[in-house]
């Protein structure tokens, strides 16, 4: 299928649904009306919504987020302005993995995912640079020996759970096991160890296991909300990006086992300053420009060489990619480039697909405390009709272009009652769907990320291999390069993607950087902590003072339901901070002292700086020391807590019905 038999199937369809909104009738707004206001499908993707309880030989419907091109959100209250790309349009780049037209064949595609990115122990998983085939990784005897790490005089009994609470890994129910120290795998069916979600025994095509271990995506993505007993979902939650892991300190501790280099080398990419932030988005140092590019464009090798660091990043939820037309903080790739979603695998094209239709599947979790119906009811007025630009509220920051200046507008619908309102969206399958890359002038927010990713990095990204060079500049198949290069951006301003937001009162932190610790802090800019640091699990009474915990995920014990988010201790300048140097104690609130800006001027201007700042030196930390990296200082550069001060226009009544509503998505 060509682009332009491709956009022409696209447009005619848009057309047609323009002369349905054309026809409506006062009789057709008031059937919308009928609509409850609450109700979400949980993100996930509506193929398999659709799919269940149906035979394989089903035929798919039409890809939803297809229906994302120009045009079709114009005049309606939510609006796009980045378009849905099918990266497997031809078949020669994908071989006999095209897109699935069968639920037997989605099902094809979500077992051999599952495989790859679960794992546990499975013959066919995914691993860290090595793909499939990996052999080698850290061995289970350096594993073992971690507590001599933590300074314990002895391991502890509960050794697999301090790995997790101290490197912020989730634990899952399922076995995933490792071998003891004297423990041979393959007489004791992979060991008497269980560990965490993040890492997996490697395991021979043969299917015997090495005793030696690997790591997974979920190091960086996946989290835990609540404990299994406090709702349904929760506990270990694959893809929910909840910024729980402190990558800087495993890696630190396993190069002081003796672990320097080979898979470990990732640290010094992913480092951060912070617990539960990390540097994985660092699309602007693996953007570097061939001859080519040099020869086509001479200033790109030195823009790319002055564009600095994204530093500090908070990974988004899996379960709204299948409502996101492009993707990353940017938009900057479509979301049918699958490749980038396995560049730590180095797999192929093919494998990607495989594991981009298993975590299209996940679901967000069900909100677990009570919900206020009637306020959440009011919460979904506001949310998609309420026009934060109206006459009379003098809303200090300039309005977007299109949409209704709603929430809803960048955010996207989920209320039946607005989504199934053709002024609203075009289509109903268009539910939760957010593709508005809003405008830095508007949206506000940290522009380290932005700046980084320059025109120079844009046009290296354009063909780079995580997106489809193959497809960059061709007339007859999709462009699916950097979306975010000039010539295919046109007019629209450079800014952040607005995320669809199912499943939003499990993400915290938010912003793209993981600045802001709840909803209400992102909704009431005046009320937002400089520097702050989430509770932490309570330590065994027997280990207390001796052992590091993570971030509390009990909804009982650390979650604030009024706040929506995680609850936090707002820290003074000094207290685990470096005043003067890192904070102002004669200011908190003043901007970022001079020492920050100046180490801003090198972090955003020279490439690696800020990174070689973050890299590994296997020296041991004090307690202490772990213990001030649970803090988010928002004067460190890329950790300003800035931006979406559109909101100041509502009240704390209309902010409390907001949250209550968005409790239900």
């Amino acid at each position: 299928m060509t682009v332009r038999k491709h956009s022409r199937i696209a447009h005619s369809r848009i057309a047609t649904l323009a002369v349905i909104v054309g026809m409506a009738t006062s009789a057709a707004i008031a059937a919308a009306a009928e609509f409850p206001l609450l109700g979400s499908s949980r993100g996930g993707h509506r193929w398999f919504d659709f799919c269940e309880g149906k035979p394989d030989g089903a035929l798919l419907p039409a890809e939803p987020r297809s229906l994302v091109q120009p045009g079709v959100s114009d005049g309606r209250a939510v609006h796009f302005n980045t378009w849905w790309k099918n990266c497997h349009a031809d078949p020669e780049l994908v071989g006999e993995h095209a897109q699935p037209k069968t639920c037997g064949e989605l099902r094809a595609f979500w077992t051999r995912g599952k495989i790859l990115m679960r794992g546990n122990g499975t013959v066919g998983e995914g691993t860290f640079f090595a793909g499939t085939t990996a052999t080698r990784g850290v061995s289970a005897q350096t594993f073992n020996e971690l507590w001599r790490a933590w300074g314990l005089p002895e391991r502890p009994d509960n050794f697999d759970l301090l790995v997790a609470q101290r490197y912020g890994l989730p634990m899952g129910a399922e076995r995933n096991p490792y071998p003891l120290a004297g423990e041979d795998p393959n007489q004791t069916n992979g060991g008497s160890g269980q560990l965490a979600a993040a890492m997996t025994q490697l395991r021979k095509a043969d299917g015997s296991w090495t005793g030696e271990l690997s790591f997974k995506c979920h190091l960086c993505h996946s989290g835990q909300v609540g404990e299994p007993e406090e709702g349904e979902g929760l506990g270990l939650l694959y893809g929910s990006g909840t910024g729980l892991h402190d990558i800087a300190l495993f890696w630190r501790e396993l190069g002081a086992l003796g672990v320097p280099g080979g898979q470990a080398g990732i640290a010094f990419s992913l480092f951060g300053t912070s617990r539960g932030t990390n540097n994985a988005q660092f699309g602007n140092i693996t953007g570097f420009p061939y001859p080519q590019d040099l020869a086509r464009r001479p200033t790109q090798g030195a823009g790319w060489l002055q564009s600095g660091s994204t530093a500090s990043m908070d990974t988004p939820a899996w379960w709204n990619v299948g409502h996101r037309p492009v993707k990353f903080a940017d938009g900057i790739l479509p979301a049918d480039a699958v490749r980038v979603d396995m560049a730590f695998y180095l797999l192929d094209g093919n494998h990607g697909q495989d594991a981009d239709y298993w975590l299209l599947s996940t679901k967000a979790p069900k909100y677990p405390l009570a919900i206020d119906r009637a306020l959440a009811e009011k919460g979904a007025i506001v949310f998609h009709a309420k026009n934060l630009w109206g006459e009379g509220l003098d809303n200090p920051v300039p309005k977007p272009k299109g949409g209704n200046g709603s929430c809803a507008s960048c955010h996207g619908a989920y209320s039946p009652r607005f989504v199934n309102d053709r002024t609203y969206l075009a289509d109903p399958v268009l539910e939760g769907v957010a593709s508005n890359v809003v405008p830095i002038r508007i949206i506000g927010t940290d522009t380290a990320r932005l700046d980084a990713m320059n025109e120079d990095v844009q046009q290296s990204n354009g063909g780079a291999w995580a997106g489809y060079p193959e497809t960059t500049n061709r007339t007859d198949v999709p462009d699916c390069g950097s979306q975010n290069r000039e010539e295919l951006r046109g007019d629209r301003e450079p800014g952040y993607l607005a995320p669809p937001l199912y499943g939003v009162w499990a993400t915290a932190p938010y912003f793209h950087n993981g600045s802001l610790p709840d909803v209400w802090s992102v909704l009431k800019a005046e009320d937002r902590p400089k520097i702050w640091r989430r509770r932490s699990t309570p330590a065994p009474l027997d280990q207390a003072g001796s052992v590091v915990m993570g971030y509390d995920t009990s909804v009982a014990r650390a979650y604030d339901g009024e706040k929506l988010g995680w609850k936090y201790d707002e820290i003074t300048c000094g207290e685990g901070t470096l005043p003067v140097v890192e904070c102002d104690p004669l200011n908190p609130g003043a901007e970022d002292p001079l020492a920050q800006q100046a180490l801003a001027e090198i972090y955003g201007n020279a490439l690696l700086t800020w990174n070689a700042g973050q890299a590994p030196v296997y020296t041991q930390w004090t307690p202490g020391q772990i213990e001030d990296r649970k803090i988010y200082n928002t004067h460190l550069f890329s950790q300003g807590n800035e931006g979406h001060e559109f909101t100041s226009v509502l009240t704390d009544a209309e902010r409390r019905a907001l949250i209550e509503y968005l409790k239900t998505l």
